[in-house]
């Protein structure tokens, strides 16, 4: 009895000094101290614990078989879900390539992306300044095809409603006269089927255009498109003609979206100078407005005391939210771009508004459930020790909170890797987003909102994610 006291005695101090060792940055010797308080006395806590300093150690064969022996133990979901604070979730685009823009059908059965997975400009590397091709792939991570090339620089993919064609923004020349086709061009907006009839520009690149999807019904494109100084808004029908202007250009206009019943459309609007630069611009606050889509009945929903932005509606059509940014919250004596924004609801007339999301922390990229009865954002949540090579969105995890402010969830954790533009599936309850960690690109990976994995695609997380 003495024997087994004495052994506990000695694991527990090695414990504590490998947590320790740890937390400084010193993993060999963190794994050292593990590994001996694992021979005294195997415990699933204590693998973890090992596994996890493997992981920062980049040994990530080890790190796999160590995890093993956690899932053999039988984990808790808790356990589970440390385990994927690791694995991230299911992989369906490689992170070898830098991959950007992901959208669900609506059916929910296909994504379609921009990935760079060549050398197009000639520099001798692959990177952020090289051309995205666009592709389709199967939501289960088959059957993954090209269907615009690389050629031309192309961006912000979106599918028809029945699936048969794709918007997106493609640059093809040098409109701003510097020598070379990059983002700092003018995009056009082409169309393109599915079935292999080619593609149209519908709207030209004569204009900085932005933001183009489809209407419900599919007959139409809306976009913003800055013509002179300030961003309008627009429709133009898919065969390229009727072009309309539905938003004036006096101020600056962006993030359009239609209803679901296609009737209105919201926006944001920029038009105060409310920092009293002598100049209105970007940089004052911003409110949302509300208009019929055939540009009548123009209603001002969130006032311009505040900076407001990224208004998207709920599937009914009955509410919408948005970023609000109220507060100095990193306390340098302004409210600007670089405070955080609380997440805000309220209904299409303006009335009924409710924070529902504290701007403790940042928060970005809101949207509905498709039941409507949750919202799902990024932010940064809980805090994590950090490490380098995530980027602005390292250290984000994906949550997701009801719609009374209630019952907030952590899906994915934002402690290893770096996460944006997370998506909920139209259909079910799904979670499309990017994601990478230090030593990869973007891969695009799919969780679910409820649910952790269960053991057997946890070890196929394990196998598939650890490389």
């Amino acid at each position: 009895m003495r024997d087994v006291a004495m052994r506990l005695f000695g694991k527990i101090k090695e414990i504590k000094k490998g947590q320790k060792l740890f937390e400084l940055g010193i993993f060999d010797e963190a794994i050292k101290q593990f590994s001996m308080a694992i021979s005294k006395r195997k415990d699933i806590n204590t693998y973890y614990l090992l596994a996890e300093a493997y992981f920062n150690n980049k040994d990530f064969t080890s790190t796999k078989k160590v995890l093993g022996e956690v899932i053999a133990l039988g984990p808790s979901e808790e356990m589970i879900r440390k385990i994927c604070e690791l694995t991230g979730m299911k992989k369906n685009v490689s992170d070898e390539y830098r991959n950007a823009f992901p959208a669900f059908s609506q059916d929910g059965n296909k994504i379609v992306f921009c990935s760079i997975r060549r050398d197009t400009n000639g520099d001798g590397v692959i990177d952020q300044r090289d051309n995205f091709g666009i592709y389709i792939i199967d939501v289960d991570g088959k059957s993954e095809r090209q269907i615009v090339n690389d050629d031309c620089q192309n961006t912000y993919p979106s599918f028809s409603p029945d699936g048969s064609k794709i918007v997106y923004l493609s640059r093809r020349r040098d409109t701003n006269g510097d020598g070379k086709v990059d983002l700092l061009d003018n995009p056009g907006i082409y169309i393109k089927n599915l079935n292999g009839r080619g593609e149209k520009c519908i709207v030209s690149d004569e204009y900085h255009n932005k933001f183009p999807s489809f209407s419900p019904d599919g007959g139409k494109i809306l976009f913003a498109s800055w013509r002179e100084y300030n961003s309008g808004i627009y429709t133009i029908d898919i065969d390229g003609k009727n072009e309309k202007q539905i938003v004036s250009d006096e101020y600056d206009n962006t993030f359009p979206s239609f209803s679901p019943n296609g009737q209105k459309i919201i926006y944001a609007s920029w038009r105060r100078d409310t920092n009293k630069d002598g100049r209105i611009d970007l940089r004052d606050n911003s409110n949302i407005y509300i208009i019929d889509s055939d540009g009548r009945n123009e209603q001002e929903l969130v006032s311009d005391r505040y900076s407001n932005s990224f208004p998207v509606f709920s599937p009914d059509g009955t509410k919408i939210a948005y970023l609000s940014r109220r507060r100095d919250t990193n306390k340098d004596g302004k409210i600007d771009s670089l405070d955080n924004s609380g997440i805000y609801i309220c209904d299409t007339k303006g009335r009924n508004k409710k924070c529902i999301v504290s701007d403790k922390s940042y928060n970005k990229f809101p949207s509905f459930s498709p039941d409507g009865k949750k919202i799902l954002f990024l932010s940064s949540g809980e805090s994590h020790r950090r490490t380098s090579g995530e980027g602005f969105f390292g250290w984000k995890g994906i949550y997701t909170v009801d719609i009374n402010g209630r019952n907030k969830c952590q899906v994915v954790s934002g402690k290893y890797y770096g996460n944006t533009n997370p998506l909920f599936s139209p259909t079910q309850e799904k979670i499309l987003y990017l994601a990478w960690r230090e030593g990869t690109q973007r891969g695009i990976y799919l969780a679910d909102a409820n649910t952790p994995p269960n053991l057997q695609e946890l070890k196929s997380l394990v196998e598939d994610n650890l490389k």
